[in-house]
């Protein structure tokens, strides 16, 4: 009986290293991945660029909200803005047939008000820029899909073009998708677009781009290079990086996930963005200070994702959008008392310098956020009950809880 108990001791003990070996390449990244000791809001608005004159009164709406409230330490809640530079110069090409791709940089007379309402919110504290890209599209995949489909040659040559409302596979800009399967850009011609790109966004805004949100989250390693050697620190992910598209559109991944802190080439760090705010599509405040909850309870920094149609394609729309705004902050106040706002390239600097007064050194406390975290990777919690390597675990984690006083940031 006894030599029975040691053998399953031993069989448990060697199933429960065999799993952990299995799965230690991602157990290794959650540890690796920061641990916040407090809340952290970032609110993430893309497609902000050239456009009516309306726009810019939205994005003023938007900065009145933002400016009404502050954090414990004084900091108001910061929309990052992730800009797209131009639009297409529909008077032109309606003069040349649609023959040559022409743009309208944001830099241009006629979008004095856009500038400005982003220049004074910037210095308020309640903007931060990013890059979207020069346009939310590769020129020459639309220009080959307009010379064959009437749709997109008025979409071209239409007065207010909004990307929203092309296909969504040539929003993509980072690849060429005018036929599908998509094909890769040559490394050439990406070099010269970023390299492009970041001359104009210094011309307009005065300042080199550090954070850079891929445009449907699809780019590769040659763009990524080319953002790091132009001088961009930051890349906003959805915790996965998308390449190319198949034959019916769909995003195609590649590699394992991504994670918060992770770093890519040319030492530029991935944040992730998995959340949503988006009041025009029923993604309302509650959604978000949900996904708070339990962000904060993984020490990680909740990004949420919002785009400008929230804002201003319809006036009713854009007042629900709006008070849903003032709600979301309201709410993360009342319920996270010590959330921080910040701006992702703030956040992005100080996980990387491991700012003690946001990152956590607490050992134990890491610990608990870590088992925590591991309930995420695939099959690992089916097999750690079907093995018992649940109970040493289980253990660990109680033990780090009383060690440390609990697991932070859970509201």
């Amino acid at each position: 009986m006894q030599l029975l108990v040691v053998i399953l001791f031993f069989l448990w003990l060697t199933a429960g290293a065999v799993l952990i070996w299995h799965y230690r390449r991602d157990l290794l990244s959650l540890w690796r991945e920061p641990v916040l000791r407090r809340p952290v809001l970032v609110i993430e608005s893309d497609d902000w660029g050239p456009g009516p004159k309306a726009d810019a009164q939205q994005l003023h709406r938007v900065a009145k909200v933002l400016s009404r409230y502050k954090d414990s330490d004084g900091h108001p809640p910061v929309m990052t803005l992730g800009m797209v530079l131009a639009v297409p110069d529909a008077e032109l090409m309606r003069q040349e047939g649609c023959q040559r791709y022409h743009r309208v940089l944001l830099s241009h007379p006629q979008y004095p008000a856009m500038r400005d309402v982003i220049q004074r919110g910037v210095a308020s504290g309640v903007f931060a820029l990013q890059l979207h890209g020069t346009e939310h599209f590769w020129p020459p995949a639309l220009m080959a899909a307009a010379s064959l489909d009437p749709d997109i040659r008025r979409w071209l040559t239409g007065d207010e073009a909004r990307t929203e409302s092309l296909p969504s596979h040539l929003q993509s800009r980072w690849m060429n998708a005018s036929g599908l399967p998509s094909r890769p850009i040559p490394e050439s011609q990406v070099n010269a677009t970023v390299a492009e790109e970041v001359e104009a966004f210094i011309a307009i805004f005065g300042c080199p781009p550090r954070v850079v949100v891929p445009p449907t989250f699809a780019w590769n390693p040659v763009v990524e290079k080319a953002w790091a050697d132009a001088g961009v620190r930051v890349i906003v992910t959805p915790g996965q990086r998308y390449e190319a598209r198949d034959h019916a559109g769909a995003l195609i991944a590649n590699g394992g996930p991504i994670l918060n802190g992770q770093a890519g080439a040319g030492g530029v760090m991935y944040v992730v963005r998995d959340d949503y705010f988006e009041p025009a599509l029923g993604h309302m405040a509650e959604k978000g200070l949900a996904a708070m909850q339990i962000k904060s309870r993984m020490g990680r920094p909740t990004l949420l994702e919002t785009h400008r149609f929230n804002f201003v394609d319809d006036p009713d729309v854009a007042d629900a959008a709006l008070n849903e705004l003032d709600g979301l902050i309201a709410g993360a106040l009342q319920r996270f008392p010590d959330v921080i706002f910040t701006s992702t390239e703030q956040l992005a600097h100080r996980m990387s310098i491991a700012d003690t007064s946001l990152v956590e050194v607490n050992v134990m406390r890491r610990i608990a956020v870590w088992l925590l975290r591991s309930r995420e990777v695939p099959r690992l919690w089916k097999l750690a009950w079907l093995t018992g390597a649940i109970v040493p675990g289980a253990l660990l984690f109680f033990t780090a809880r009383l060690f440390c006083g609990g697991v932070k940031g859970n509201g």
